[in-house]
């Protein structure tokens, strides 16, 4: 008995077994089976997909220009006043345009010492015996040259009469400057000081460090009156200062002086500047051969001269310095354009992200409140490269990874990143292309293996 129903489950075993070799063989071809017809699908697809694509380059041309660039944001006013328009109106040309005028601007005249002053009390000067206004009158200051110090702990001013400013019409400030430092790394401080009307007026206190530096204080008014300063006033004028030493650290004063700013009749100026931007993946820097600026304006005077000037990123200011025209253009009362070429200084007038700043001023002060009409304001590079013209007449959307330009003498690959979309027509632009001269084929390749051909001379 006990051998019979060992044999008996040896042979279950078995038959289990066998089974289950049935079931995986079974689900390993129904993997392979549907593995061969996922595959054959996908690649259904694949040339499905590759057959309806139908793309066609209807047109090459050689470009030797960018379109213009303009600005995208509001122009910086320095000196005059917009009226009317925003910077969109400058575009494009359009006879719609932004408007400025012209305003007064602003003069300064600096004054230095030229006498001494009502106090003298700083106790210490160098070199020894010299009058003290003498000894903080320079300019530029001579710093450790010729100074006066205090060097003891109690507060001392040291003031002095200043030249008479030549100037005239509306004082909008008055500032009054002193250079001076501690004789060691301490603690301490200095006032500025004027005297109007016999009355002195300090200002807060300025910490001081052991190197030299201009402290100022800005009167908008005459602080005694509360009103505009005159020039008779100006011409009274005592300035200095008032400190004292800390620990062992004397205040030491090398120059004062006074700067008025003003504005007078006949001083009507206008300043303004935009910022434009070349595209440069479209116009990579390395294939701008050079860069121009056009101007369309209008203006109420044609007996002023104006300025086109851009910002020097090497000289780190506005310059026309190797423009093609730096006589400026005087306009007429009607519509004129104005354009300038940056020539082979180009590269110093554009960061390498393609930024432009584009300057439009007056050619100097005059007594005529000009008003200018901005209609367009733009700029362009020059190049040697060409434009594809691509048109996907399918309903997906194609990709192309290369391009070709072929003739007798060349065969040219260059990598391609082009995107249609469908029904779309494109045109890729390539600074980096220089189209040969006579006959020659351009060829492009899609991901999905497809190529478009277009012959120069058909």
């Amino acid at each position: 008995m006990r051998i019979i129903t060992g044999r008996r489950l040896r042979r279950d075993k078995r038959g289990v077994s066998n089974i289950l070799v049935v079931v995986l063989s079974l689900v390993i071809i129904v993997a392979i089976v549907s593995n061969v017809l996922l595959w054959g699908y996908q690649m259904n697809q694949v040339d499905w997909e590759k057959m309806k694509e139908d793309v066609k380059i209807t047109g090459v041309t050689r470009i030797t220009s960018s379109s213009w660039f303009v600005t995208q944001s509001e122009y910086a006013v320095n000196l005059g006043s917009k009226t009317s328009g925003t910077y969109t109106d400058t575009q494009t040309v359009n006879d719609a345009c932004e408007t400025f005028r012209e305003s007064l601007s602003s003069l300064q005249v600096t004054i230095h010492p030229n006498a001494a002053g009502l106090y003298t009390e700083w106790p210490q000067e160098y070199p020894s015996g010299s009058a003290h206004w003498s000894l903080v009158d320079e300019d530029p200051p001579d710093d450790d040259v010729s100074y006066v110090q205090n060097n003891v702990a109690v507060k001392k001013r040291d003031i002095c009469n200043l030249q008479d400013p030549t100037g005239s019409g509306t004082i909008n400030w008055v500032r009054t400057y002193v250079r001076a430092r501690l004789t060691s790394a301490q603690t301490g401080n200095i006032r500025t000081l004027i005297r109007t009307y016999d009355t002195d007026y300090e200002s807060s206190d300025t910490a001081l460090t052991d190197s030299y530096q201009n402290v100022y204080t800005q009167f908008d008014t005459n602080p005694k009156t509360g009103s505009a300063w005159t020039w008779s006033e100006i011409d009274s004028l005592q300035a200095g200062a008032s400190g004292q030493k800390a620990g062992r650290a004397s205040v030491r004063m090398t120059a004062v002086w006074v700067v008025v700013n003003y504005s007078s009749a006949g001083t009507y100026r206008l300043d303004i500047n935009g910022t434009l931007t070349l595209d440069v993946s479209s116009y990579p820097l390395a294939y701008v051969q050079t860069v121009e600026i056009q101007l369309r304006y209008r203006t109420n005077d044609a007996g002023e001269k104006w300025y086109l000037k851009a910002y020097n990123w090497t000289a780190m200011t506005y310059s026309d310095a190797g423009f093609n025209n730096t006589a400026g253009h005087t306009p007429t009362t009607g519509w004129d354009y104005y354009a300038v070429n940056l020539t082979d200084k180009w590269s110093s007038y554009i960061s390498g992200s393609g930024t432009v700043y584009v300057k439009l001023q007056d050619n100097q002060a005059d007594s005529n409140q000009t008003t200018v009409d901005v209609d367009f304001l733009g700029v362009r590079a020059k190049v040697d490269g060409a434009r594809f013209t691509f048109e996907n007449e399918c309903s997906l959307t194609t990709h192309f990874v290369s391009l070709w330009i072929v003739n007798s003498t060349l065969h040219q690959h260059y990598d391609a990143d082009v995107v249609l979309n469908s029904a779309e027509t494109y045109n890729y632009i390539r600074a980096d292309i220089k189209l040969p001269s006579g006959n020659f084929t351009v060829k492009v390749v899609s991901e999905r293996g497809n190529t478009a051909v277009y012959s120069s001379g058909s």
